[in-house]
């Protein structure tokens, strides 16, 4: 899939958007890491042909799977899923660059070089 590059504005007309489907990837890995009897569950599975318990987590995963996969079919780049943080990418004098935004943040006004991360994070 060929790279998509985002402006400033396009990136902040996805904010509504992305903000609840971040929140749920978050609250889905939560969920999943909560369960200390996923290896448990699995291995039971395995030999029953599932239960409750493992199409709860079938679903919590599918749930998953599917949210990432739409952040990656908009070009998007998740970068902490617990902390809602993602990238765009942008081109900013010539080069390209990420923009980031993250849950809580009203919009996005920070930009990082490609290899910094939000560690290089500027405000724009």
């Amino acid at each position: 899939m060929p790279e998509k590059f985002y402006s400033v504005e396009e990136a902040n007309a996805l904010v509504p958007t992305l903000k609840p489907l971040l929140e749920r990837i978050r609250a889905t890995q939560e969920a999943l890491a909560k369960d200390k009897t996923v290896a448990a569950v699995r291995e039971k599975a395995s030999h029953n042909g599932g239960g409750l318990p493992a199409r709860h987590l079938s679903e919590l995963q599918r749930t998953l799977e599917r949210d990432t996969r739409q952040l990656q079919d908009w070009g998007i780049v998740l970068r902490d899923p617990s902390i809602g943080l993602i990238d765009f990418l942008h081109q900013r004098e010539g080069e390209t660059v990420c923009l980031c935004w993250k849950l809580g943040e009203s919009r996005v006004e920070w930009w990082h070089p490609v290899d910094t991360g939000i560690a290089g994070r500027q405000h724009l």
